[in-house]
């Protein structure tokens, strides 16, 4: 089985949500779908990509805040971190490194 070498392609750095559009999902959330028109579903559907973009970038952020590459960390805070993050340890150690989840 072949071995991929090629580097990660840089992902866009997302943007956090406004106050106005954390506004209007925090509404969204409490109409039920049946009320909404097509329209408000399609602006809920996109604040809820924007906003889980931005999370994930955040976790990452968080994760080489915490773990810094090529620096020593206490015995155990990787898998307290690892313990804290949706990842596994193999995968939070690529993000450290820098071979996983890279942002322009």
């Amino acid at each position: 089985m072949p071995l991929n070498i090629t580097p990660p392609k840089p992902q866009p750095k997302p943007r956090a949500l406004t106050a106005e559009e954390r506004a209007r999902l925090e509404e969204y959330e409490t109409t039920p779908d049946s009320a909404k028109s097509e329209a408000q579903l399609l602006d809920e559907l996109r604040l809820r990509t924007l906003a889980e973009a931005w999370h994930k970038f955040r976790g990452v952020e968080l994760i080489r805040a915490l773990l810094p590459e090529g620096q020593e960390v206490r015995r155990g805070l990787i898998t307290e971190v690892t313990e804290a993050s949706p990842y596994r340890r193999e995968y939070v150690a690529r993000i450290r490194e820098r071979k996983a989840a890279l942002y322009r």
